[in-house]
């Protein structure tokens, strides 16, 4: 509630009023980043934020659509990733993630 477009950028309410924003690290899902784009019963989002990220006018930090590579499962096939898409191994040790589905 604290962020609103206006004139093409986003901003937030301060106390001394409105400060435009440049970066957003968002903390809720695609679905309801902005009502007038996605789903429309959002009270969450941001009305035209969709627009002003495709005009370039903010930076969405995890951008819509990314969600998959921040679930916290996916940690556990990084040293696989790495392999297959840069044919290395890793340099640094992965953090400790273990799959219940998986025996071992």
């Amino acid at each position: 509630s604290d962020l609103v477009v206006t004139n093409g950028f986003v901003h937030m309410r301060t106390t001394r009023g409105l400060q435009r924003v440049d970066v957003i690290y968002r903390r809720i899902d695609d679905a309801f980043l902005d009502p007038d784009v996605l789903n429309p019963d959002s009270v969450l989002g941001v009305k035209g934020l969709m627009e002003v990220y495709r005009q370039g006018r903010v930076a969405l930090v995890n951008a819509p659509g990314t969600g998959v590579a921040d679930d916290k499962a996916v940690y556990a096939f990084v040293p696989q990733m790495i392999k297959y898409y840069l044919n290395e191994e890793m340099l640094l040790p992965n953090v400790p993630t273990y799959m219940a589905a998986d025996d071992d």
